[in-house]
């Protein structure tokens, strides 16, 4: 607990006790304007009370927040580095096979006439153009999953801030 904190729970207890003092000298005195007065104070004293529980319960909230919001944003950084790392090993693979195509269509189109290994090469070509899409899909799945990490990031910031605004909200209040 901050001091802060604590001197606002001392103050909430002297309150407490001085409204109480104050409504049993009133009582015993017969003056009604004193017993108010502690009633009142007493009251007062149960409010600032409920107000800290309340802060405390934001606060709580904000830094839950916060740490969702540094988990997603870390996980969302995995998730990138690893559909890289994933991209890469794709586009290696392709490359590859590319090249062992290429030389299988070399080899084949030798034996061939000349027609025949343009249209061994195309096919190569082909599948290897098909591998390629296949690799930058997976690129653009892992675009996607950024900004969807990004997104939620800004979800959570936008938490927090509302979580700062209340706490501040019930900090003015309590002060009022």
């Amino acid at each position: 607990m901050s001091n802060d904190k604590a001197a606002e729970a001392r103050e909430g207890l002297f309150d407490s006790i001085a409204g109480k003092a104050k409504e049993v000298a009133g009582a015993v005195t017969g003056k009604d304007d004193l017993v108010d007065e502690g009633q009142l104070q007493q009251a007062e004293a149960r409010t600032r009370k409920a107000a800290l529980a309340e802060e405390a319960v934001a606060e709580a909230k904000k830094e839950e927040a916060v740490q969702e919001l540094g988990e997603a944003s870390r996980e969302a950084t995995e998730k990138k580095a690893e559909a890289r790392v994933q991209a890469q090993r794709e586009e290696s693979d392709i490359e590859r096979q590319r090249e062992n195509e290429r030389a299988a269509a070399a080899r084949e189109g030798d034996q061939q006439e000349a027609a025949g290994r343009r249209q061994a090469e195309q096919q190569a070509d082909e599948l290897a153009e098909s591998r390629l899409r296949d690799a930058e899909a997976l690129a653009a799945d892992a675009t996607s999953t950024e900004q969807q990490a990004a997104s939620e990031k800004q979800r959570l910031e936008r938490e927090a801030v509302a979580a700062d605004r209340q706490a501040a909200q019930l900090r003015a209040q309590t002060r009022n």
